[in-house]
C-alpha cells in the first residue's frame, strides 16, 4: 500500500455514512443559463446574505479545466470570458484540476493569465491532479499562481470585505487534515471551497461546517457521461453516483453544497449530455 492509499482509505471507511446528512435540494434557485451558438453554460445561483454591502456582490466559480492547449480548451476559454462580460464578478473562485497532464504545465500560465484578468480577486484550491504531482515542490502550483496574483488556498482563509473563503486541499492531498470550526463573524458569510465533494462530507465533523453558508467544489464532471432516464454512468466518489452535480442540503446545518459539472474533460474523452458550466453566484 502506498502512502496515498494508507491515508485516503482509512478515511473512507471513517466517514462512510455521513452523507446521509446531505440530501438533494433546491434551496439555492439554480438557473441554467444557455447561450446560443455556445458550449459553454452557466449556473446562476442566489444566495442570501446578511450583510447590506455583500447584497449585489457577483461570484464566479470554475472548475476541472483540463488544460491542455486543444483547439476546444480556447474556445471554451473565449466562452468563459464572454460570460464574464456579460455577468461581470466581483470574485472568480477556481475548483482545482485546472491543467490535464504534465506535459501541459507549460502552457498553464496561458490559462492562468487569461483567468486573472477576468475580476479583482481569484482564489483558487487544488484538486487531485495537483495534489498527486508530489515530484514538483510542495510550493509550485502556490509560486505559479501568485506569479498572476491568485491566491491559492491550502487549510487557510482569505476574507475580501464581508465574505470569508476558507480553502480546504483536495481529499486526496497528504495536507488534507480536519481544522478547528471557524469562528463566527456578525454579518460574514463564509464560503468553502474544496475540490471534492468527498472532501466536503468529511469536513462534517465537530461543528466545522455549522458557520458556513455554501460549499463550492467539481472533481464530478457531472459524471461526463449521461444518458436519458439513468443520469451519470459513473461518479469517482466514495458515494458513487450521489453527488453527480448539482445543489444539497445538509439536514440539520444552514450549509448548501453545490457540486459543478466543471468546464473541461481530459483530452481523449468527450461530454455526452453533460455541457461544460461555470457557476455564478448572486449574493442577495
Amino acid at each position: 500500500m502506498n502512502e496515498f492509499e494508507s491515508r485516503y482509505y482509512p478515511l473512507k471507511r471513517e466517514f462512510a455514512g455521513r452523507s446521509a446528512k446531505f440530501h438533494r435540494a433546491g434551496d439555492l434557485h439554480p438557473r441554467q443559463e444557455r447561450f446560443k451558438g455556445r458550449i459553454l453554460t452557466a449556473q446562476r445561483l442566489f444566495l442570501p446574505v446578511d450583510d447590506g454591502d455583500s447584497k449585489g456582490k457577483r461570484l464566479i466559480f470554475s472548475s476541472d479545466w483540463h488544460w491542455h492547449n486543444s483547439p476546444r480548451n480556447h474556445r471554451l476559454l473565449d466562452e468563459f470570458i464572454r460570460l464574464n462580460e456579460q455577468y461581470p464578478a466581483d470574485i472568480q473562485l477556481l475548483g482545482g484540476d485546472l491543467c490535464d497532464d504534465a506535459d501541459c504545465l507549460g502552457s498553464l500560465p496561458f490559462l492562468l493569465e487569461k483567468l486573472a484578468g477576468l475580476s479583482p480577486v481569484t482564489i483558487a484550491v487544488n484538486g487531485n491532479w495537483e495534489a498527486g504531482k508530489r515530484w514538483l515542490d510542495e510550493e509550485y502550483f502556490a509560486r505559479l499562481y501568485a506569479r498572476y496574483n491568485i491566491k491559492l488556498l491550502e487549510n487557510s482563509q482569505l476574507t475580501c470585505g464581508k465574505i470569508r473563503f476558507t480553502g480546504l486541499p483536495d481529499i486526496s492531498s497528504i495536507n488534507f487534515r480536519y481544522l478547528p470550526e471557524p469562528e463566527k463573524l456578525p454579518g460574514v458569510t463564509d464560503i468553502l471551497l474544496t475540490h471534492n465533494p468527498d472532501g466536503a462530507v468529511s469536513a462534517d465533523r465537530k461543528g466545522f461546517l455549522r458557520n458556513f453558508s455554501l460549499i463550492l467544489c467539481g472533481h464530478t464532471h457531472g459524471g461526463q457521461c449521461r444518458l436519458p432516464l439513468i443520469g451519470a454512468l459513473y461518479i469517482p466518489s466514495f458515494y458513487h453516483r450521489k453527488f453527480d452535480r448539482g445543489v444539497f442540503a445538509h439536514r440539520g446545518l444552514n450549509v448548501k453544497l453545490f457540486v459543478s459539472s466543471g468546464i473541461g474533460e481530459h483530452r481523449h474523452t468527450r461530454r455526452f449530455l453533460c455541457p461544460p458550466e461555470a457557476v455564478i453566484v448572486e449574493l442577495v
